[in-house]
């Protein structure tokens, strides 16, 4: 009867942790993972840059703190937060 608890314990305790490392991109690709939301902070950005006259012109006179600016609201809709440090 020990040995069937035991067994039981440690098909679960397995599963659990097999789960966690899974979610964190240990034994999936986190690229996998996050490829929905890199696509769209991609479509985020690219469009904010353009939608400005002075990025989007090519007149050279984007503003670092505009830039930052488009970087951090394309982060905020991210939906996983740990896909941000892949393009920030």
């Amino acid at each position: 009867m020990k040995s069937k608890v035991r067994t039981f314990f440690l098909v679960c305790f397995s599963t659990i942790l097999l789960y966690s490392f899974s979610d964190c991109g240990i034994l999936v690709n986190h690229e996998d993972l996050c490829s929905d939301d890199l696509k769209s902070y991609d479509d985020c950005f690219t469009i904010l840059l353009i939608a400005d006259p002075a990025c989007g012109q090519g007149t050279g006179t984007c503003l670092p703190a505009y830039v930052q600016l488009a970087k951090t609201l394309c982060a905020s809709r991210m939906k996983l937060e740990g896909c941000r440090a892949h393009r920030n």
